[in-house]
């Protein structure tokens, strides 16, 4: 099983910004929405909880979630991701995107709730 992206990979989802995010409750209902990458590391994507009260909600009775990022402009790339999220309401890269909203001063429909780090469990890449 890969549970790193390579370098290229990272730099795919970071320049795409973004990715559907789905995520199922516990009854099996799925739930996808459309989010903006936080940031991207070899094993793990970081999202910020804004506006995403149902997967949040989701989340909390099933840490499984998929990402799915589709590059059109690279030969029609999607990378596919199995992950595991983890929440974050405090803690060090809670407070790092709190200082980022005060220091940009965002408004407050657009402030962070919790962060969701999506720990990556495999990998799939496919070229169209």
């Amino acid at each position: 099983m890969n549970k790193e992206l390579t370098n290229e990979q990272i730099e795919l989802i970071k320049n795409n910004e973004w990715i559907i995010f789905s995520t199922t409750d516990l009854d099996n209902n799925p739930r996808s929405i459309i989010v903006l990458v936080s940031r991207v590391e070899k094993n793990r994507i970081i999202l910020c909880n804004i506006q995403m009260d149902k997967s949040f909600e989701n989340l909390k009775q099933n840490p499984k979630c998929f990402i799915n990022a589709y590059i059109s402009s690279q030969n029609d790339i999607q990378i596919k991701l199995c992950c595991t999220a983890e929440i974050y309401n405090e803690g060090e890269l809670y407070n790092e995107i709190k200082e980022y909203e005060e220091t940009n001063n965002l408004p407050e429909d657009l402030k962070v709730r919790s962060i969701i780090v999506a720990n990556i469990d495999n990998i799939e890449v496919s070229e169209g």
